[in-house]
């Protein structure tokens, strides 16, 4: 791919943040949303926790299929069909009927949201080096926290207003909208000209596995996906149990906690830059597992739980952005699809069981269990990238 140039950067973070905003919110909403959608289904939290897990698994399917292809096909074509596809399946998701029929549409919005995340990234890697592709990934991933601060609590707000279907078909049409920038100002990139057969797929997937770097980074995604999701998932359940907090009150929280991401997120990737991704990575994640086991034990101060969520927050920005970029430095322009794919497969394998699991924990032992959980998951995944997974170059 020939060096852009830096307004043509400019503007392809830009888009690009855009998609990630679409994408992310339509997913995070649901944790503000579960309360009313619990009534409208008549389902306990364990069916609507399925939901999320749903997602994951579609999510994880369009991952794996499509890694190598977006190789072969170029990022730019997967982006258009994806945003299409998520586009018509989230307005699907604000017509649903049922519960049966919500969990399809659930599906084929993950698949689109899987397809997007997957070409976002390796797009990143593609386009920018990687001494400076911390910077353009902390801004890009600003997209992720920027959808706590503006998409989570619009989709709350609409849905007091109105109700949850009418923010499933905003957010259909903000994805509506984004089409036509990504059509114009993401460059076409075709990639290798192969033949695409499952003996390539396998070869392909099989070679990361067999390499250290690589299988720590992706076993490191699983469960960092697992705990962050298992944890956002139920916390707006816990907040209307203990502080008896409205739809509103709880797309707040979010909104606090996503203020110190995105002041975060394009920081840490400016410091990832200079003094390496993995221990920024490293320090973050030890960080954020104080907050997730921590938070839910604060039952009684409320300012506390903000403040709380403001350093989950931050220390989320500044593990997101360098991890993925430190994964896009594992391989090459020919191969990071696969590679992403590998690591986005796992990581939403484990949201969707991770989500169940911690749906079993609320139930039986409440959220403090959920907290603990998600927290040694995160000790876990930093101590996995710390011994395992080089600083490319």
């Amino acid at each position: 791919m020939t060096v852009p140039h830096r307004s043509g950067e400019r503007r392809v973070i830009a888009v690009l943040f855009g998609v990630m905003f679409a994408a992310v919110a339509d997913n995070q909403m649901i944790s503000p949303l579960l309360p009313d959608m619990m009534a409208a289904f008549d389902v306990d939290i364990r069916l609507a926790g399925l939901l999320v897990s749903t997602y994951a698994i579609a999510a994880a399917v369009a991952s794996f299929t499509l890694g190598p292809v977006s190789d072969l096909w170029g990022r730019r074509r997967l982006l258009l069909i994806g945003l299409a596809v998520f586009a018509v399946g989230t307005l699907l998701c604000g017509l649903a009927t049922s519960y049966a029929t919500m969990l399809v549409f659930r599906a084929l919005t993950g698949a689109a949201a899987g397809t997007l995340s997957l070409n976002i990234t390796a797009f990143i890697g593609d386009y920018f080096s990687y001494e400076r592709r911390g910077v353009a990934m902390g801004m890009v991933m600003s997209g992720y926290f920027a959808a706590m601060i503006i998409g989570v609590p619009i989709g709350a707000y609409i849905a007091e207003e109105t109700s949850w279907r009418g923010a499933f078909i905003a957010f259909a049409g903000i994805a509506v909208l984004l089409w036509w920038p990504v059509w114009f100002t993401i460059p076409v990139h075709e990639g290798k000209r192969k033949i695409l057969s499952t003996r390539l797929v396998l070869k392909k997937y099989a070679y990361f596995i067999s390499q250290t770097g690589p299988l720590m980074a992706v076993l490191a995604s699983f469960l960092i996906s697992a705990s962050m999701v298992g944890f956002i998932t139920f916390v707006g359940a816990w907040l209307r149990e203990v502080y008896g907090l409205s739809t509103d009150r709880i797309g707040l929280i979010f909104l606090v906690s996503g203020i110190g991401a995105l002041l975060g997120s394009p920081l840490a990737g400016a410091i990832s830059d200079r003094i390496g991704k993995r221990p920024v990575v490293f320090i973050s994640s030890l960080v954020m597992a104080v907050c997730l086991g921590g938070v839910p034990w604060i039952t009684g101060y409320l300012s506390l739980v903000f403040v709380g969520f403001i350093i989950t927050g931050i220390a989320g920005a500044f593990r997101q952005a360098p991890l993925q970029t430190l994964i896009t430095g594992l391989a090459t322009e020919e191969d990071r699809g696969a590679l992403i794919a590998l690591k986005n497969t796992c990581a939403e394998i484990r949201i969707g069981a991770g989500t169940a699991v911690c749906g079993l924990l609320y139930i039986t032992w409440g959220y403090q269990a959920v907290g603990m959980v998600c927290a040694l998951m995160t000790v876990l995944s930093a101590f996995m990238i710390w011994g395992w997974v080089e600083e490319p170059g």
